[in-house]
């Protein structure tokens, strides 16, 4: 009797692929890496890897008894605040280990799909769509643990398959080791290593109950490495399990079982970012893929479970979280999907029955993908180039004096306090500072209030402004906090002259805090009503899932 896993071609590795074949995914690795060199060249830390700048300052004992927020990768953020005591905080080299695993996921996307498909050609489609994925080319450089999760994943899973051709303890203790570092990379590798168990209880089931037995005796060449792993991951984690159960509970636990109707979002989100309409038709490669699988190659049945298996835990876990979170903790799984949107590509391209033919469509098929991701890609250049963060600290570097202190939202003030080594007490949200000078607003004031906000129209406003782009900086300054808050209120006034956008419910929050502080004729519920219906349009706030929502409204200057 044959186990479910002989239909795995677990022999192949990228050395069947002919030397013509191995130097197109050599030019297709290069050509992503090349990709990444000029998206990385003058970009500035955004998103995530902002809030890693201040945790690379922290000893490695905190890092690695504390949970928090962005704190969730904390191996992975040890060994980059070794990179910065070496390079530096702010250096290009910090993005080196992400940067290595995002080409490493090339190759092992394409060794992967050969193992299921048993076809080059395929192998080289998925590679291709894997080297240009926008999502996997925005993750690829960012000082964050997620393109180690792939790649380790990948890795993982091809070391699994390896040690099934084997099955002797040198291929097990491989294994092993990968899964280690994939659950020290990322705690969400425990998904990955899901799957192999479960791969290993499907074969052993689909033998039978004597050959069953005889096939789990002889799997202990992998499940004892495993336990010794799991328990080294047990020793790693343990002085973390309260904080991760906290996070949990606060920011992403709702009643199980959770809904799955964010899965739509999330493949928008892998195959389009929002921008144009490549994810129709990524969608349709993707069904025939699944119609491959059904009909064809049952191997990838197995991974079609793979992908749902991620999500079907979460759900019975109780996890709930934005569609774009889920997409990044569930982004293990993207090289998955598209090695049954390469098989679809294949499928497709071997119907065609002229000489010559079956190749030119599959390839012409992937290059119509790789054209749709285009915009997608293209607009994470106008990102870099739109924001201009590095223009923004020269300036205030150069014009801000020693008691003048920078004024921000959550997000600005973060991005921004890379550039600062005494960013804690030189950046400050708006609502910090209002409860530092209310005390006594008639006490005189030396420092200005350097307001970054991003850029509003302005209509009449008095007060001196720098234009940056998407990003300006008004300058406030008074005799005593009081001139100087009224000064401000005034100023904000004239911003939003009472239009409704979501973009201004900061804007009518401070509002509502000036007129308390100044004991204003004008009522604070007024600028709160005004904030509450800005928010109303917020199109992010839409999938928030309800718990969530009060702590999002607990972050006033987002």
């Amino acid at each position: 009797m044959h186990g479910l896993l002989r239909g795995v071609h677990a022999e192949l590795n990228l050395r069947r692929l002919s030397r013509r074949e191995g130097l197109a995914l050599g030019v297709i690795s290069l050509c992503a890496l090349l990709l990444w060199i000029i998206l990385q060249r003058g970009r500035t830390f955004i998103g995530d890897e902002v809030a890693t700048v201040p945790l690379l300052k922290q000893s490695a004992t905190y890092l690695l008894t504390h949970f928090t927020v962005h704190l969730t990768m904390n191996y992975f953020i040890l060994v980059e605040k070794w990179v910065a005591w070496l390079c530096g905080v702010t250096d290009w080299r910090l993005t080196l280990l992400p940067l290595t695993a995002a080409v490493a996921i090339i190759p092992l996307t394409a060794s992967l799909a050969l193992k299921f498909t048993g076809s080059t050609r395929t192998a080289l489609i998925a590679a291709s769509l894997a080297a240009f994925n926008p999502y996997l080319v925005y993750w690829g450089l960012l000082i964050r643990s997620y393109s180690l999760l792939v790649a380790l994943s990948l890795l993982a899973i091809n070391e699994f398959f390896h040690w099934y051709g084997r099955r002797d303890w040198l291929s097990g203790v491989r294994c092993a080791t990968v899964v280690l570092l994939l659950l020290l990379a990322h705690i969400n590798g425990v998904y990955t290593v899901a799957f192999l168990i479960l791969l290993l209880a499907i074969e052993t089931i689909s033998l039978g109950w004597s050959s069953g037995r005889k096939f789990l005796w002889d799997a202990k060449t992998l499940w004892i490495p495993l336990a010794g792993v799991a328990l080294l991951i047990v020793i790693a984690y343990w002085h973390l399990l309260p904080d991760i159960a906290k996070i949990n509970k606060e920011w992403g636990t709702a009643t199980p079982p959770t809904s799955l109707g964010y899965l739509p979002q999330v493949f928008t989100t892998y195959m389009s970012m929002g921008v144009g309409y490549g994810a129709y038709l990524c969608a349709v490669l993707l069904l025939v893929g699944f119609w491959s699988a059904a009909r064809e190659k049952r191997s990838l049945l197995l991974l079609c479970g793979a992908i749902m298996l991620g999500p079907a835990v979460m759900s019975l876990q109780g996890v709930s979280l934005h569609p774009s979170d889920s997409a990044r903790y569930l982004v293990f799984s993207l090289p998955w999907i598209l090695i049954l949107m390469a098989e679809g590509i294949n499928w497709l391209a071997r119907h065609d029955r002229r000489r010559g033919g079956a190749a030119i469509a599959a390839w012409g098929l992937t290059a119509i993908v790789v054209l749709c991701w285009t915009p997608s890609v293209a607009a994470q250049f106008v990102v870099k180039k739109r924001w201009p963060y590095t223009r923004v600290a020269k300036f205030l570097h150069a014009k801000m004096q020693k008691d003048d202190v920078i004024v921000a939202g959550w997000m600005l003030g973060y991005t921004l306090s890379q550039f600062f080594d005494d960013a804690e007490s030189r950046i400050m949200l708006p609502d910090a500072y209002l409860n530092k000078v209310a005390t006594n607003l008639d006490a005189a004031v030396n420092g200005r209030v350097f307001y970054v906000t991003r850029l509003a129209l302005p209509t009449g406003r008095k007060a001196p402004t720098r234009d940056f782009g998407a990003m300006e900086v008004t300058i406030y300054s008074g005799r005593t906090p009081r001139v100087l808050l009224e000064r401000w209120r005034e100023d904000l006034r004239d911003r939003t002259a009472g239009r409704v956008v979501w973009t201004f419910e900061s804007y009518y929050q401070l509002l509502a805090l000036l007129e308390e502080r100044l004991s204003s004729a004008q009522p604070a519920d007024h600028w709160r009503s005004l904030a509450e219906s800005c928010r109303a349009q917020n199109p992010y706030l839409r999938d928030v899932p309800p718990h969530l929502q009060k702590a999002m409204r607990a972050v006033l200057f987002p």
